[in-house]
């Protein structure tokens, strides 16, 4: 042998040793049966069960099953355990596959990069090739380690070249590694075939193609190269589900070459969860803040939508709660709040498929399309009973409409009808009614409290009686009454003159009735206590004790006036 020989020995034994000791694995295999024999294995891998296993393809497996290699690495390993999509990429001529995974070693884990290399001449007929297991140094791990981070979050990465219609694959699920990727090389290509292939939903349908638009992504990033984003809802398993797609400059970008990351990441509980939020807070905006109906905001809005959508019948109920200030200032405005949340609940439970609007103050307005005229107002007789029995009295209005028949002009007449049961309300004595309720929730407040006994022990000391009279309507509201007294009340119908009729028959001595019936005449009265500002008049009674009445007017645009009978002057 020459000394030309010997050196070009010793520099092939040198590449032969290098290349091999660059492996932590190496092994010689074939690919149609499986066969193999390791060339090199290193020990502290620790891989004792391998002794067992005759295949290369259960080989791969066992390292899975085994928990050597990290489970969101797995199914990617797992295509080397299927010997039909080995000998598929080797026969058709690919000499070289590569795959990084992170797997369990005596002292932690490692970064693996796993790779099949092919002679030119492998073929079935001769189908032997290398499996090499090598050590990643330490940028690629460094790289991977950020790579794996990623795929934490993205499912799909890719390198995509908008200029050349090309992509990359950094990482992608098996399905569409196979089934776009592994034959597919413009990445125009890829996103129209996997819309064909029924994966986009189909309301996404329309801006999935318009996002990737390949002339719609040149111009966009050549305007401004900045981050682009798209939400949408692809099919993952057997659903779909939220997703965003981010497409962003590489650093390799230029308007002549331009180069993009592409990444894809599961959004669907984040973006449910935005979606309910921008609903509630929206929802809350249209919301009265008391009773919780929709507001008058909404109301015209709605009113708005329903003329442009010409809906064939439209049916309005107008209702307005009576007596809200009266009860505000007689009870406090927590149990004029009270009556406002009862009538709110009140539609709710009656009409619980329609939209019921607080529009003002004590004015409530309920809309349906689908409800008659007739099965409103029957509703409404049985919502107007629940109410009664609260001592809750509402006026109210309904009128139905055909599309021809303009919007405004249903609401409008409901509400004129509104109206007229509110006159017809105070035509039939329903504010004797109405005061009647309030003094029996007042005593029921004074009980609660525990105030009643000490309130009218203080009272019965120095007043036979102390009520407020309102002269335009002949009705009062008692700050004191005598047990006696409140029969006499409930047989004149809570109407104060008549009471004070029956009063004047039964207590008070003849001699003193015709002045004290002059009394009664409001409008004189009236006019007396404009010119006087208060009246006094002392009488007996049948029993022979005497009594004294004073009558302060206290608000003269409400016609109100005070009544106080006591023993003495007080």
């Amino acid at each position: 042998m020459s000394l030309e020989e010997d050196q070009s020995d010793e520099v092939y034994a040198f590449v032969e040793s290098t290349l091999v000791d660059s492996f932590i694995k190496l092994a010689r295999v074939n690919i149609l049966t499986g066969e193999y024999e390791f060339l090199k294995k290193e020990d502290f891998l620790q891989e004792e069960y391998a002794q067992d296993v005759s295949n290369i393809y259960d080989y791969i497996r066992n390292q899975v099953d085994q928990k050597l290699v990290l489970s969101e690495f797995a199914g990617d390993y797992l295509k080397y355990a299927d010997a039909k999509y080995v000998q598929e990429r080797i026969f058709s001529g690919e000499r070289r596959t590569v795959q990084s995974f992170k797997r369990k070693t005596k002292d932690g884990y490692l970064w693996v990069t796993f790779g099949i290399v092919a002679p030119q001449n492998c073929s079935p007929e001769n189908p032997w090739a290398l499996f090499c297991w090598r050590q990643a140094d330490t940028d690629t791990t460094t790289m991977l380690d950020a790579l794996s981070t990623l795929s934490v979050i993205y499912y799909k990465i890719l390198k995509i070249n908008l200029t050349a219609d090309t992509f990359e694959v950094v990482k992608a699920d098996r399905q569409e590694l196979e089934q776009f990727a592994s034959r597919l090389s413009r990445i125009s290509d890829w996103w129209r075939d996997f819309e064909k292939n029924g994966n986009i939903y189909a309301d996404d349908v329309e801006e999935y193609r318009q996002f990737t638009d390949l002339e719609y992504l040149r111009a966009a990033f050549r305007e401004d190269n900045a981050k682009l984003s798209c939400c949408y809802r692809r099919k993952i398993g057997d659903a779909y589900r939220w997703v965003q797609m981010d497409l962003v400059p590489s650093i390799e970008y230029t308007d002549e070459n331009q180069v993009l990351i592409l990444y894809v990441k599961d959004i669907h509980e984040e973006y449910l969860m935005e979606q309910e939020n921008r609903r509630q807070l929206v929802d809350n905006y249209h919301r009265d803040a008391l009773t919780f109906l929709y507001n008058r905001h909404k109301f015209n809005e709605d009113l708005e939508e329903l003329k442009k959508s010409g809906s064939e019948r439209l049916t309005c109920l107008y209702v307005d709660v009576n007596g809200l200030h009266e009860r505000n200032n007689l009870l406090g405005h927590q149990s004029g709040d009270n009556m406002l949340c009862a009538l709110a609940d009140a539609l709710r439970k009656y009409y619980p498929e329609e939209r019921s609007y607080r529009i003002g103050g004590d004015e409530f307005v309920m809309l349906s399309k689908t409800l008659s005229k007739r099965t409103t107002e029957r509703i409404l007789r049985e919502m107007r009973r629940e109410l009664a029995r609260d001592n809750y009295e509402i006026s109210a209005g309904v009128e139905s409409g055909v599309k021809e028949l303009a919007v405004h002009k249903i609401v409008g007449a409901a509400e004129l009808a509104m109206r007229a049961d509110k006159e017809l309300y105070y035509q039939k004595n329903g504010g004797q009614r109405r005061n009647r309720g309030m003094n029996q929730e007042l005593e029921k407040m004074l009980t609660e409290k525990r105030d009643r006994e000490y309130f009218l022990k203080i009272l019965e000391e120095k007043f036979k009686g102390v009520y407020v009279v309102d002269l335009s309507q002949d009705t009062f509201r008692n700050i004191y009454i005598p047990p006696y007294f409140e029969e006499i009340m409930e047989s004149a119908d809570f109407c104060y003159s008549a009471a004070m009729q029956i009063y004047l028959q039964r207590f008070v001595s003849e001699e003193y009735q015709e002045i004290f019936n002059g009394l009664l005449d409001y409008e004189k009265l009236a006019e007396r206590l404009e010119k006087e500002g208060e009246i006094r008049f002392d009488y007996q009674k049948v029993d022979g004790v005497s009594v004294n009445l004073r009558i302060l007017g206290v608000d003269k645009e409400k016609s109100e006036t005070i009544w106080i009978f006591s023993d003495t002057a007080v």
